[in-house]
């Protein structure tokens, strides 16, 4: 289901749990070291190519059928 993130307690504790630097005593965020969209955007890539690596690799011949 789409679900809405953009009230200030859902922003706050994203920021949070992934570590954000915000600055003291203000709701405002500062600028990260390095974008979070880009951070995700790299992850994603890694595991994609990751699968494709695994999809790609030669599948083991399959054992007979034991009798």
């Amino acid at each position: 289901p789409d679900s809405y993130i953009g009230h200030p307690f859902v922003i706050t504790t994203l920021c949070r749990l992934l570590d954000v630097p915000t600055e003291e005593d203000i709701d405002e965020i500062s600028i990260p070291e390095q974008p979070l969209g880009q951070t995700f955007f790299r992850m994603v890539v890694r595991d994609l190519q990751a699968a494709q690596a695994a999809a790609a690799a030669p599948q083991p011949p399959p054992q007979p059928a034991a009798q």
